[in-house]
Parts: structure tokens; C-alpha cells; sequence
């Protein structure tokens, strides 16, 4: 079994890579996920690399690199998230996918990005061990329980008498946590696409110590309001007419989470925006209120003190590609990375 590593066509591979995507990543893979992922990104389309089998030439397996600009201290760097790794089952020894993965940094160097990072599976992380990359930090996801209906039915065994307690146990989780000061900014549900004000705050935000994804309004709209399988709403934060943050967050009750939350260096703004998410997901009927963010990212005080809990954790890599101005980079402190760096 010979197997040959080669960049993605997306003109002729992009039907095979759709299947195999929807085989084995998700059900959702289809013509519209692609275009919109591998495609439309305002920050450069996807980079792609497939392995194929030399004795019937077809695709067996393939990793994706999506282009991330991103500040470090001020400075604009490219990055890439790696993602969309799979193997067709009996090509799954370890040696295939160390040589696809292997295939995609060198190629990625060669591309001029300066280092990846990737949110890696069990399994994945394997494959980063065999090729000397280590784990580098954790996504954690962080919870705050909003009501306790199913738990009552399951310990009363009464749908009415849970009800009549969920209401009271509901209106007591309400009061758990800072909601910040209601003066410090004014919250409004966002109407429409995002425009000139995103990047007039970006612009404001760029030189803030740390690292963080370039959110202009062109990428806010893409990641998160032209996702094809996911509804997002955007709350934003706004002084004297001003916009000083915003937060993200599913508009699904059964994914109740907080996805991204850009703003201002103030606490009583940072814990508003949380707060207001927190209330519009209960408004939508979540049972608990869910938020995944870097052990890393700065806010973490911040997000407890809003009555959040550490809950399980998933590992993150990172991997220099190229040259000394990136290998200082300091991922492990002021890295601003929440669920909405990945791409899903």
C-alpha cells in the first residue's frame, strides 16, 4: 500500500473532498460548508493537502490549514488553524497521517506562515507526538448552570412539581455571578451585518499586549453571521454611542455558548457583555450557559467572577514554521483564544 502526498486541487478534488469530509468529520459537510470555509474567508482562502493511494490514484485521506491574521503585541502576523484531518479507515496506522501532517507544515512554511495551531483530538495529538509537538496549553470550557428542570424532574419524578421548583432554583442561578456595572456601557442585540464601527474598534484594540485573532467586520460577518450550519447573534456594547465590545454567542439552546467576546480593557464592560449573553441564551431556554476559552486568555478571573465553572478540557498545539520573530511568541499568557478561533 503505496500512498502519496499531495496539495488539494479545489477544482477537481473538491466533490472527493466533500465526501470524505462528510464520511468521516461530519454530516454537514456539503457544497455550501466548503465554499463557505475552504473559500470565503476574508483572511485568504483554505489550504489543503490530500493523501492518495498510487495503485487507484484516489483520495484516502487529508488535513486543512485555514489562514488566520492575528496580532501579536500590535504586530500583524499570519498564522494558520489546522483542521478537517481524516484518514479512511485502513489507511490509519499511524505512519499515513504522520507523513500527511508532516507534508502540511513543511508546506505551510513554504507558504510563508509564520506558525499553526490546532485544537487536536486524542488520536490527533499522537500523531503531534511522533512528529515532536508538544501540547502547548488547554481549551477549557467554562459553565453556568441557568436552570435545573431535567435534574428536578429525574430526583421528584413530578414534571409539575420540578416546574414549580425550577422556577424558584432558576430565579436563584440568576443572581450567581457579577453582571458588572450597568453604567459602564449600554448592551444592544446587533441588527444586521457588522460595518465601519467593528473596524474602528479593532483598529483600537490592535495594539493591546497580547494575542488575538484580526476580527474586522468582514470576518466577523464570515465566521459568524454567513456560518452554514450555525445561527449566531451578536451582542454589542456601546458608551456615549461608541462600540466598546461585543459577545458572540449559538443561537441554539441544545449549544448554548458564548463563542467570542472582543472589548475594551474594563472589567465592569468584559462581566456586561457576559452577563447580557448568559441572560439572552436563558431567554432562548438554555439549561446551562457554556463559554470555551484558552487557560491563557486574560480574562479568566473575569469570566469566574461571572459565576462561570471549570469544566473538562481539550488540548491545543502550536507549531513555529518559520523564523525567530515567532518562536518568541508567548502562547502560553495573553493568548485571547476562545471556541471561535476554531473552524466547525
Amino acid at each position: 500500500m503505496s500512498v502519496r502526498i499531495r496539495s488539494a486541487n479545489f477544482d477537481s478534488d473538491r466533490a472527493a473532498l466533500i465526501e470524505l469530509f462528510r464520511r468521516h468529520l461530519t454530516p454537514n459537510s456539503d457544497a455550501n460548508r466548503f465554499a463557505w470555509l475552504y473559500c470565503n474567508s476574508p483572511h485568504g482562502a483554505a489550504s489543503v493537502w490530500v493523501a492518495c493511494d498510487d495503485s487507484h490514484g484516489g483520495i484516502v485521506g487529508a488535513v486543512a490549514g485555514f489562514p488566520r491574521k492575528m496580532y501579536s503585541d500590535g504586530i500583524e502576523r499570519t498564522s494558520l488553524v489546522l483542521g478537517d484531518f481524516c484518514m479512511e479507515e485502513k489507511y490509519r496506522s499511524l505512519g499515513p497521517a504522520v507523513e500527511l501532517q508532516r507534508a502540511c507544515f513543511q508546506q505551510a512554511a513554504k507558504l510563508s506562515f509564520e506558525f499553526c495551531y490546532d485544537f487536536p483530538s486524542t488520536g490527533m495529538m499522537a500523531v503531534y507526538k511522533r512528529l515532536g509537538v508538544q501540547q502547548t496549553g488547554a481549551l477549557i470550557r467554562w459553565a453556568k448552570p441557568l436552570r435545573v428542570a431535567q435534574k428536578l424532574h429525574r430526583a421528584m419524578g413530578s414534571k409539575t412539581i420540578s416546574r414549580g421548583l425550577d422556577v424558584l432554583a432558576s430565579a436563584v442561578l440568576s443572581l450567581r455571578g457579577s453582571k458588572g456595572d450597568a453604567s459602564a456601557c449600554t448592551l444592544e442585540v446587533q441588527q444586521g451585518r457588522c460595518g465601519v464601527e467593528f473596524n474602528l474598534l479593532e483598529k483600537q484594540l490592535r495594539a493591546a499586549p497580547g494575542l488575538r485573532t484580526v476580527r474586522t467586520a468582514d470576518y466577523l460577518n464570515w465566521r459568524f453571521l454567513d456560518h452554514p450550519n450555525a445561527a449566531h447573534e451578536i451582542l454589542t456594547a456601546r458608551r456615549k454611542g461608541a462600540l466598546i465590545g461585543y459577545a458572540v454567542y449559538t443561537l441554539d439552546p441544545q449549544d448554548a455558548t458564548i463563542v467570542d467576546v472582543s472589548s475594551v480593557e474594563e472589567p465592569a464592560v468584559i462581566l456586561r457583555l457576559v452577563a447580557g449573553a448568559v441572560r439572552r441564551l436563558g431567554q432562548l431556554g438554555a439549561m446551562t450557559a457554556s463559554m470555551n476559552a484558552g487557560e491563557a486568555h486574560p480574562w479568566i478571573r473575569w469570566f469566574q467572577r461571572a459565576g462561570f465553572r471549570r469544566r473538562e478540557s481539550s488540548p491545543m498545539v502550536v507549531s513555529a514554521l518559520g523564523g525567530p520573530a515567532v518562536a518568541g511568541l508567548d502562547f502560553r499568557r495573553n493568548w485571547y483564544v476562545m471556541r471561535g478561533e476554531r473552524d466547525i
